[in-house]
C-alpha cells in the first residue's frame, strides 16, 4: 500500500506540516527533525503526489532551461549543475535546446507544460530574442539568464571580458604579437572585446583578417568550427603565432586542423580556449583555458530564480551577478625551450 505524508509524520512523530516543508524544501526545519523526516521518507519509499500537489498549489515545480546546445561539455556541465541544485530544492528541470529554426517551438513547449520559471543558457539566437523573453513576460513567467541578454531579466555569468583579456594578454607575455581569435555569436561578444582589449593594452594593432566569428546558426559543431576556420586561416597564408579559440571545443578543432598543416602546438603556434572542460586537461597538449567557476553559477542560477518563483512581488527587481574565472596555463602554450 502507497505510503502518505500522515504516514511519514507519524514515523518520524512530527506533523504533517513538517513533512510538507521539508518535501518542499521550506527551510523551517530545525536540522535533527529534518533528518528524522527524510529518513521515515527513506524507510517508508514515500513518493509525494506531484499532481495532487500540481492542482492545489497551482505550481508544477518544474522549471525549464534553454541551451544553444549539448554537444559542448559547458552546457552538459552545467544542465547537470542546475539539475541537482533543483533536485535539492523539490524541483525538476526541463531542458530544451533552441536554435534559430526551433526557438518558438521551444517555448510554446514549455508554456504548455506550466513551468514555474525558465533558466535561459545565453541567447536563443544571434539576433534580439526581446520577442522570445516576451513570451515569457506576458505571462509572468519568471526568467534567469546566464549571460547578461535583457535588462529586465537577472542575469548569472562570469567575468568574460577580464578573463578573456588575461589568457590573451598570457600569450602575449610568450612573446606572440600576431594572435588569431575564433568566436562565434553564441560565445559572447565579451571573450571577442577581452581580446581586443588586450591587445590594445599592449598596443598590438588588431589584424581584422585573424578576427573570426561564426553565426549561432552556422556553428552547429564547435570542434568541426575551429577545425575548419583554421584550415582557412592557414590556407589564406594568414600570418599569426598564436590563437585564442573563445571555447574549448574551438581550441580543439583548430589545434587538429594546425597538426595536419605540419605546425606544432606550443612550438609554432601557441594556443589557448575557454571553459576548462575536461577534454581541455586530457588534450595533447592540455589546453590553456579559462576555468569557470560552473557550480557557483549554477547554485546562484538557481537561488534567482526560486527567489523568484516563491516572492513573486519580487518579479520586477532585477540583479546583475558575476563570477571571477581563472586562467589555467598548460602546454599548448608556453614557448618551449630549446625550440
Amino acid at each position: 500500500m502507497k505510503a502518505t505524508i500522515k504516514d511519514v509524520a507519524r514515523e518520524a512523530k512530527v506533523s504533517t506540516a513538517t513533512v510538507s516543508f521539508v518535501v518542499n524544501g521550506i527551510d523551517k526545519v530545525k536540522k535533527n527533525t529534518k533528518e528524522r523526516v527524510l529518513l521515515a521518507i527513506q524507510k517508508l519509499n514515500y513518493v509525494p503526489d506531484q499532481a495532487a500537489r500540481t492542482m492545489i498549489k497551482k505550481k508544477t515545480r518544474t522549471v525549464g532551461l534553454i541551451v544553444p546546445l549539448l554537444t559542448n561539455e559547458y552546457w552538459a556541465e552545467l544542465a547537470e549543475q542546475i539539475q541537482e541544485e533543483l533536485i535539492l530544492r523539490g524541483y525538476t528541470l526541463m531542458i530544451c535546446t533552441a536554435g534559430m529554426k526551433s526557438a518558438e517551438l521551444t517555448i510554446n513547449s514549455l508554456l504548455e507544460r506550466n513551468v514555474d520559471g525558465v533558466i535561459l543558457g545565453g541567447r536563443i539566437v544571434s539576433d534580439p530574442d526581446d520577442h522570445y523573453i516576451q513570451m515569457f513576460m506576458d505571462r509572468r513567467i519568471p526568467l534567469v539568464s546566464i549571460a547578461p541578454i535583457h535588462k529586465d531579466v537577472t542575469s548569472v555569468w562570469g567575468d568574460n571580458l577580464n578573463s578573456s583579456r588575461e589568457v590573451v594578454e598570457h600569450l602575449i607575455q610568450q612573446g606572440h604579437t600576431k594572435i588569431a581569435y575564433i568566436g562565434s555569436m553564441s560565445t559572447g561578444i565579451g571573450r571577442e572585446l577581452g581580446y581586443r582589449n588586450a591587445l590594445a593594452i599592449a598596443e598590438i594593432p588588431v589584424d581584422e583578417a585573424l578576427v573570426r566569428n561564426g553565426k549561432s546558426e552556422e556553428v552547429h559543431n564547435f570542434s568541426q568550427y575551429g577545425y575548419q576556420t583554421m584550415k582557412q586561416l592557414v590556407a589564406n597564408k594568414c600570418e599569426f603565432t598564436a590563437l585564442f579559440g573563445a571555447n574549448d571545443l574551438i581550441a580543439i578543432g583548430a589545434i587538429k586542423a594546425l597538426q595536419e598543416s605540419g605546425l606544432r602546438v606550443p612550438h609554432d603556434v601557441a594556443v589557448a580556449g575557454f571553459d576548462d572542460i575536461a577534454m581541455a586537461a586530457l588534450y595533447s597538449p592540455a589546453i590553456t583555458t579559462v576555468k569557470q567557476p560552473i557550480g557557483e553559477m549554477a547554485g546562484s542560477v538557481v537561488a534567482a530564480l526560486i527567489e523568484q518563483i516563491e516572492q513573486p512581488d519580487g518579479l520586477s527587481i532585477t540583479r546583475k551577478i558575476t563570477f571571477p574565472m581563472t586562467v589555467v596555463v598548460r602546454e599548448s602554450s608556453i614557448s618551449p625551450k630549446g625550440g
